[in-house]
């Protein structure tokens, strides 16, 4: 596999573990993914060891995590996915939001999850 793989999964790893820190840390999810992205970004600045094209990377894709009906990135795309499996895999017991489940169907088709 070639180097630029291996930093997109940590990019896609770290956007995941990030993309709902402005619910967690306020415990609000309105516009949640908005001002998610917003605290991530002085986050990961702060740390001094990503470019500013991987900090644009990650945040944007944490910024359009919520945007179920839209289609973006590639990059977006794997972390709005990933959302929607976690909503809808976590609790079978809980219905399917309205707004994920035309994207969970194609995930279940997809991963043949039928």
């Amino acid at each position: 596999m070639n180097q630029g793989f291996f930093i997109y999964h940590e990019l896609a790893t770290i956007a995941g573990m990030l993309h709902d820190i402005y619910s967690y840390s306020t415990m609000d999810t309105k516009d949640h993914a908005h001002k998610g992205a917003a605290m991530a970004s002085e986050i990961l600045y702060s740390l001094q060891i990503f470019t500013d094209d991987e900090i644009v990377t990650i945040c944007n894709a944490i910024y359009n995590h919520s945007s179920k009906g839209s289609k973006h990135s590639p990059f977006d795309e794997v972390l709005i996915d990933a959302d929607v499996l976690q909503h809808c895999l976590y609790n079978p017991l809980f219905n399917v939001a309205e707004h994920e489940k035309q994207r969970y169907e194609a995930l279940k088709s997809e991963f043949g999850l039928m």
